[in-house]
Order: structure tokens, then sequence, then C-alpha cells
């Protein structure tokens, strides 16, 4: 019976492949699912919240949910900082990010065409304590400071104040100064055109101060001056000869008691209803019409003991119950495949004079959604549930109920992290079975290649068979194909070998005969025309030809047993050429310039010195044949280390490039015609196994000079001298 190494392997792999696959695809899911459920906790929980504000009479009324405006009322923002009047910014931080910028769109008053460059202003408001404080940044390209003496407050930069007290009355306060410092309010009489004030309010307390591009105020108002309205203008006079206002923009018109601005701060109220039905680790928000956020309670800083409580759960099962050590050792591989998150982070302190998240417009238009967005630098992931405060047909605002996903992060994470550890542990266990059943086929695949470079000498001669493997597989398939194709190689290489000395023994005997009698035929003649003995001559020449095409071959198959019965030793490879230069190259090629500067040091190798010779009389031979009349055949000798490099080099036709590598192989010729002796590719075949047999390489390479040709190049080791 027959057994197959692939469906052994593939079955292996598809299990191996389908673990880590059946893991993640259930990890997914169960993300899914836990986010899924999530959603419904935290729409459910915003619903509840709406119906707990939305139950209770008149609390939008008292609350001013009704009748707001955008602009024209301001926001209260509870301030982290201590505060510090010293016109300085850093106390504001970071609720300064949320200043909002009135322009042309609040201009109250303008005797000129508005542009936008020559003024404007940023302000911000806010309480610490028992005191309301402003901050008003003023970009003005000419500031004009109030006249010593001056007794009307309008005749220069200056800010107005309008409040509604607890009566219900309408007070006007100016704050101008002289130059920059610390300046106090000064009460104005209700007549309007009367600029005079009528004295000093030094509870409303400021500084002036300049900047690069105009000045700011700093102030503060206590809050028992104040009720529920409030409005803020800032007038500007850029001519100090004239000093006729210019512009005034404002958050409202200070001069109508039923214009100003409400005073928006944080709601109590709400706050404490909000504490009744708050879920532990969410934030609930409560926002108006305005985007304004009304109320606030929870955090979203406490997720870490959810996530500690849920990862102790989780290590009372699985692999964490019986290898504790998994979690550490595989750690640094857990965090390529796990989603990181901060368990501890911070949420910005600041609070939004407007909120500003997805499905904000779908819940103050009366549609429940969930959106999520992210915090913490990108870090973190929030999910929140808007839903409408709806009272009376009429969308007062929305609530949103917010959580962080990293409780179902570490859920996941920690799921992900088990079937990791549990798939590098069948992949260990997978390992080890593959790497015995690898070492099993290897060792069997490791003695098939010994057999078969056993059988191959080192010349290239198959001297031993592959003994087929018994076993019913494709390796066993394999040795039994190699086996039979090198027992054929074998058989046909025997048979090519006898084939050149069969030849030569059968022909020889014939062209013997021939030539004999074509010689007796030239004496039996008596006088034989001219003609008659050019053709006896052509078929003498012939036979000749033969005769020599016949020894090349005997030679060629029979060299390497030829070499191995050489007698080697060590002898000056650079004396040898300049001594066969003198005494045979030039007087067999008498009409050539031979090129041979002998270097000044013995260069010594060990073999043959006459199958060195016969190597390179055939280079030589090679190069006559395809030199360029007037150009020389040239000989260099180069040491480097341990070897020894002696180039041949001839100009004349180069070897065409896809003959390179084959023009040392035998019955190989790039000759276009025959000239003079018989050529059957023969002779570069010869120089190779001589030079092979002296350990030893050969190559041939085109001249890459200015100059057409080729250059062969025999490397040598040589001995010390």
């Amino acid at each position: 019976m027959r057994f197959s190494l692939r469906p052994k392997l593939t079955l292996i792999s598809l299990l191996l492949l389908a673990i880590p696959v059946i893991g993640l695809r259930f990890s997914v899911t169960l993300k899914k699912n836990l986010l899924e459920t999530r959603k419904e906790t935290l729409m459910f929980s915003a619903n509840a919240v709406a119906s707990a504000l939305v139950g209770r009479p008149d609390l939008f009324n008292r609350e001013l949910f009704h009748s707001l405006k955008q602009g024209r009322d301001l926001y209260l923002f509870q301030l982290s900082n201590p505060m510090r009047l010293n016109g300085q910014t850093d106390d504001w931080q970071p609720e300064i990010e949320e200043m909002e910028e009135f322009a042309e769109n609040r201009l109250l008053f303008g005797s000129v065409p508005y542009q936008y460059s020559s003024f404007h202003f940023s302000n911000i408001v806010g309480q610490r304590g028992d005191y309301l404080y402003a901050l008003f940044l003023v970009i003005d390209d000419s500031v004009v400071y109030r006249k010593k003496r001056s007794l009307r407050l309008d005749l220069s930069d200056h800010l107005q104040i309008a409040i509604e007290d607890k009566e219900g009355r309408l007070k006007r306060y100016f704050m101008t100064t002289g130059k920059p410092g610390w300046i106090n309010a000064f009460l104005m009489p209700d007549n309007l055109d009367d600029m005079i004030p009528i004295r000093n309010e030094t509870r409303i307390q400021g500084v002036w101060s300049t900047t690069d591009n105009g000045y700011s105020i700093e102030m503060r108002i206590p809050l028992e001056l104040i009720d529920r309205k409030l409005a803020f203008a800032i007038g500007d006079v850029d001519d100090a000869e004239s000093r006729t206002t210019k512009y005034i923009i404002g958050t409202a018109n200070p001069e109508k008691k039923e214009e100003l601005g409400w005073l928006l701060p944080p709601s109590s109220t709400i706050v404490e209803i909000l504490k009744t039905v708050s879920r532990p680790h969410s934030r609930i928000r409560v926002i108006d019409q305005n985007r304004r956020v009304r109320a606030s309670y929870g955090s979203l800083e406490t997720g870490r003991q959810n996530i500690e409580t849920a990862g102790e759960e989780q290590n009372n099962v699985g692999i964490n119950r019986f290898f504790p050590t998994l979690d550490r050792l595989f750690a640094p591989l857990h965090r390529l495949f796990t989603e990181p998150f901060p368990a501890d982070f911070t949420v910005p302190s600041s609070q939004l004079a407007a909120l500003d998240i997805q499905g904000i417009e779908e819940g103050l238009a009366g549609e429940s959604s969930i959106t999520n967005y992210k915090i913490a630098g990108g870090q973190v992931e929030v999910m929140a549930a808007i839903t409408p405060l709806i009272e009376n047909d009429t969308v007062m605002g929305a609530v949103i109920v917010e959580q962080t996903t990293n409780s179902i992060l570490a859920l996941t994470n920690l799921f992900i992290e088990e079937s990791i550890s549990f798939t590098i542990l069948i992949f260990t266990g997978a390992g080890v079975g593959l790497l015995l059943f690898a070492t099993r086929i290897s060792s069997r695949i490791r003695r098939l290649r010994d057999q078969a470079a056993r059988a191959i000498s080192k010349d290239g001669q198959i001297v031993d068979t592959i003994e087929p493997l018994p076993a019913e597989d494709e390796i066993g398939d394999l040795s039994k194909t190699l086996g039979s194709m090198l027992t054929q190689m074998k058989n046909q290489s025997e048979y090519k070998e006898k084939m050149a000395d069969n030849l030569e023994h059968e022909m020889r005997t014939p062209l013997a005969g021939v030539s004999a009698s074509l010689k007796n035929i030239s004496e039996e003649l008596v006088d034989p025309s001219q003609r008659i003995k050019d053709y006896m001559d052509w078929a003498l020449k012939d036979v000749r030809r033969l005769e020599e095409l016949l020894a090349a071959i005997r030679d060629a198959t029979s060299l390497r047993e030829a070499l191995d019965r050489d007698f080697k030793e060590n002898f000056d490879l650079a004396e040898a050429l300049s001594m066969w230069l003198e005494l045979a190259w030039k007087p067999a090629f008498d009409n050539i310039d031979f090129v041979y500067e002998k270097p000044a040091n013995p260069l010594l190798i060990h073999g043959d010195p006459d199958r060195i010779r016969q190597a390179i009389d055939k280079l030589i031979e090679n190069g006559v044949s395809f030199h360029q009349e007037d150009t020389p055949i040239e000989l260099h000798l180069i040491k480097s280390e341990a070897w020894v490099e002696l180039q041949v080099i001839n100009q004349g036709p180069p070897i065409p490039e896809d003959r390179l590598g084959q023009i040392f192989n035998s019955m190989v010729s790039v000759r276009s015609q025959k000239r003079g002796k018989p050529h059957l590719g023969l002779g570069l075949y010869v120089v190779r196994t001589i030079i092979e047999h002296h350990g030893g390489t050969v190559r041939a390479e085109n001249l890459n000079d200015d100059r057409q040709g080729a250059i062969f190049t025999i490397s040598l080791p040589t001995v010390p001298a």
C-alpha cells in the first residue's frame, strides 16, 4: 500500500492554521456582542435620566432652558485654579481654550464701516468662590487712554458692564484707565445720555494690561451684586484728538434690561437629580438647545477597578489557571495582537462652552442615537448614548450618558491572550512532532543525497549507483527514479566513452587501406596528368585529416586516464613561460608578436609541466587562430594570495555572450569557418580538463576596454617559494 506525505502535511497545516483563525473570529464576535450589550445599557440609562428630568414640573423654567439666545447668554464656567487679578492668563487654564470671539456679528454701534483687523475681542466668564471673573483679550490697532481729570468715561477705550441686581433694577458700570494697571468700576447714572459717573464702585475690580496687538482686562464682580442677567460691551476710540467712539461690540445691549443675557451657571438642581440615577464608571451630561453643558455628574476615569475585576475573573479559568507565568512570558507577543489602551488616563478638566460630538444634532432634533469618540490623545474610546429631553412636545435639550470601552477591550484582550497562549502551546507540541517528522524525512533525503554524491566523482564520472529506498512514498519513488536515471546515464556514458575508441579502431584500418591504395595507384600510373596528381594529393591530404581527427578524439577521451598517470612536481611557471615562449611559440608562429613581461619573483606551482604546457598551447593556438592581423598575443602573470593567474589575450572577434558559459564543453566551437587543421571543439575542453585536474579554474571573457577581443584566464594554486 502506498502512503503519501502530502495529505499528512496538509492536514496538520490546516489544523494549525484553523486554531488562531477560530480564536480571532471568536474574539471579534465576543467584542461585537459586548459592544451591542453596552449600547443597549447606555441607551436605557439615558432614557431613565431623561424620564427623571422631564417628570419634574417647572424644572426647565427654573433652570432657564426656555427663551435662550445663542451668543447673548453668558456661560459661567467653574474655574479650576485659584484666581489672582494680575492681568495674566495662566490662572485661566484650561478653560481659556473655550473663549468666545466677538466681532462684527456682535457690533452694537459703528461710526464707520467695520474692519475686523482694527478691533475685536475674545471673552470668557467664570466663577470661583463668591466672585464672577471675566477676561477680555482685545485686538485694537490704536489704544486711547483716559485723560487726566476727565470726568467723561466714554472718551477713551472702555468696558461697559450692565447688571440686573437682586431687586430687578438695571445697573450700569464703566471701567477705563489713564494707564495700564489696577482699575475699578464707576457706577453710571440711569440717564443714558449722562456720561458723568455717580461714584467709584470699589467692589468691582480689575487689571488693565497692554499686549502686542492691543490690551487685556481681567476683572471680578461679587456674585451678590448680580441676579441672573449680565452683559458686557467694549467701546473703541481710535482718535486721541476727537475722542469719538468708533465701535461698540458687546455680548448684549447694555442699555436695555430686557436685552441683557442670561447668566448660565451649571445647575446644582439637575446635578442632584443625576446623582440618584448615575451608573458606576460613567458620566452623565445635560445640554440645552445651544449645546451648553448645564449639568454634569460622574467620571470616565474610574475604569481601572472594573478592568482589574474583569481580569481577576478571567484569570480564574482557562490556561492562566494552570500556567500563571504564560502572561509574563508571552507579554511581548500579546501586545502585537491586542488593542492597547491606558488603564489610567486623564479627562480634560476644562468645561466645554458648547458640546460638539456626533449625534448631538439628532438628539436636539428629537432622535436618540449612539455615537463613539476618542479622548486622551486618541487612546481611549468613549461610547455615548444621546436621547432628547422633550417637554410638551418641545425639545428642551438632550441627555448624554458616556462610558469608555476599556472594560470591553480588557475582556477582549484577555480572551485574545488566552487564545494566543493556547495556540502557542498547540504550535509548540505540533512543532515538536513536525520536527521529529521532518528529521525523519530529512535523514532519508540526506541519505539519498549522500548516495547521489558518491555516485558521481569530482571529474563528472558515474562510479556508483543509487540504491532505491524501500518506503512506499514520494521519497521512495524519487530514489527509484534517480537510481534508474543514474543507471541509464552511466550506460550512455560508458557507451560514448567506448564509441570513440571503437570508432578510431574501426576507421583506422580502412583509412590505412585507402592510403595504401592511393599510393599504389600513384605508382602504377606511368605518366599521370597534373590534374590526376592534384586529385591524388587532395585524397591523401583528406586521409591525413581524418587520421588527425581520430587522434584528437582518442586523446580527448583518454585524457582523464592519462592525467592520473602523470608525474607532478614543483616548478616556476614564470620561468617556464619564458622558456616555452622562446623555444616553441615564437618559432612556431614567427609572424605573430608576443607580449610577455616576466615577473621578478618566482611563481611556484605544483603539477605536470608537460600537461600545463599542453593546456597553454591550446590557448595560444586558439588566440592565434582568432587574432586580428598586426595585433599581438599578450601573456600576463598575476599573483594574488595563494593563487596565480595567467591571462592569454588576443584582439579580434569577441565571443558571443550566449556561448561564454559553454565554450569549454566538448564538441563546442564558435568558429564560423574551418581553416587549416580539422576542428571538433575539443581544444578548450582539453584545457579545462587539465587545469581542473591540477586544482585550478579557467574562464573566458570579452575585453571590456577600448579594444575588441577575448581574454582567457587560468587560475592555479601556488606553493610557498
